[in-house]
């Protein structure tokens, strides 16, 4: 099963809105079956759909976001056992978003945990510095590999 928070859910708790709305979502372990080098079974995923901020440049966003600053305090968030940033290598409209990040946690109250955290809160607020917060969601999500 996969949930989408709305966008509007996202913002409305203040600064870690975003996070806490995904956190507060009930997660299912993902199946052994679907489970990378790197996860297994009973983790649970987050997925992150960016957006850029107005005024700038996909590239100006995409380095913020892989920025020593704005990963200095994504990796300081309690329970993240894995972060993948996927950057889009080249938008087909200027209404496409930028990337997606990738969050896992050993267990949905882990992440559920860290959604709530002081340390993922500076990481949103710092996101705002590069990202569109009304624009930018989130989505839980259980792997499912068709071929390994």
């Amino acid at each position: 099963m996969t949930s989408r928070v709305g966008r509007r859910q996202l913002l409305k708790a203040g600064t870690i809105g975003i996070l806490a709305a995904v956190g507060a979502r009930a997660l299912r372990p993902a199946p052994a079956a679907g489970a990378e080098a790197g996860t297994s079974a009973g983790t649970a995923k987050v997925v992150f759909v960016l957006f850029r901020r107005a005024g700038l440049s996909h590239d100006q966003c995409l380095a913020e976001w892989k920025g020593d600053r704005h990963v200095s305090l994504v990796k300081n968030v309690p329970g993240l056992r894995r972060w993948v940033q996927n950057h889009v290598a080249s938008p087909p409209n200027e209404s496409a978003p930028d990337g997606l990040g990738e969050l896992w946690f050993d267990d949905p109250d882990a992440m559920k945990k860290a959604m709530g955290s002081p340390e993922m809160g500076a990481a949103v607020e710092d996101a705002k510095r590069f990202l569109d917060m009304a624009r930018t969601y989130a989505l839980t999500v259980d792997e499912n590999v068709v071929i390994r």
